[in-house]
């Protein structure tokens, strides 16, 4: 048992928990993202992006509560929740990692995706939900308040507070950041570039995870590098539809 495992005193997991997690999170998310695609149709943007915004948030924080707090697999207390864990000066740090972070990460989702995919058709498909349907303040608000802030948390609870663990009692620290990330990656298979992409940021945001002993730090990492990343692209397309030239 590692030293993360036994300070919080994680019960033992076995593979067939892991199981149920992919099962139980990602598995249940694209089924329920898919029945939403179904039901909603590619006429209704807006909708559409919501739906998939809110399927990521309840799907995947469900996942880390009944798989894992009800369960007795994972405690509030390892997450830094209850009680909680929180030092003013770690918000400065996530802002610091993700403003630096969020450059690499495009240049390196770009590189990717130019090396396999040989074009920017997959970005530019994942860019368009993201948009819901235009440069409209109720596109941004929707986006920005889903991508930017319930997605990281309902991620961050599900991969670092539920995943990352279960490697953690197996492996050292930086393997199992390299497969919980891994597994991270995965999730955003949609484009090779934001897979890639997500990887890393994975592997920082378990790497900060394990240094601070609280799910806040890496779901603050997460949550400023989405905002920002949807204020971006919002001006963006503002510029490009509403700038002469």
């Amino acid at each position: 048992m590692n030293d993360f495992s036994v300070e919080n005193n994680q019960p033992v997991t076995t593979w067939l928990d892991l199981l149920l997690y992919i099962v139980g999170g990602m598995g249940l998310f694209l089924a329920v993202s898919l029945g939403v695609m179904l039901l909603v149709g590619e006429e209704r943007p807006l909708l559409l992006t919501t739906g998939a915004l809110l399927a990521n948030f309840f799907t995947l924080s469900a996942a880390f509560y009944f798989l894992g707090i009800r369960r007795g697999k994972i405690s509030w207390a390892e997450t830094g929740l209850k009680p909680l864990r929180w030092r003013w000066r770690w918000a400065l740090l996530a802002i610091g990692l993700a403003l630096a972070f969020i450059p690499l990460r495009g240049l390196l989702g770009l590189l990717v995706e130019t090396i396999i995919s040989g074009g920017m058709e997959n970005l530019e498909a994942r860019s368009e939900l993201l948009l819901a349907g235009g440069a409209t303040l109720p596109g941004f608000l929707i986006t920005f308040v889903g991508a930017g802030i319930l997605v990281p948390i309902s991620e961050e609870l599900y991969f670092r507070g539920l995943l990352h663990p279960w490697f953690r009692e197996r492996l050292s620290l930086w393997p199992a950041a390299l497969l919980s990330g891994a597994l991270f990656g995965l999730a955003h298979f949609d484009s090779a570039g934001v897979a890639a992409s997500s990887f890393v940021m994975g592997v920082v945001c378990a790497f900060a995870y394990e240094q601070t002993r609280s799910i806040l730090v890496p779901i603050a990492i997460h949550a400023v590098t989405n905002s920002t990343a949807v204020i971006l692209l919002y001006l963006a397309m503002i510029f490009a539809e509403f700038i002469p030239g």
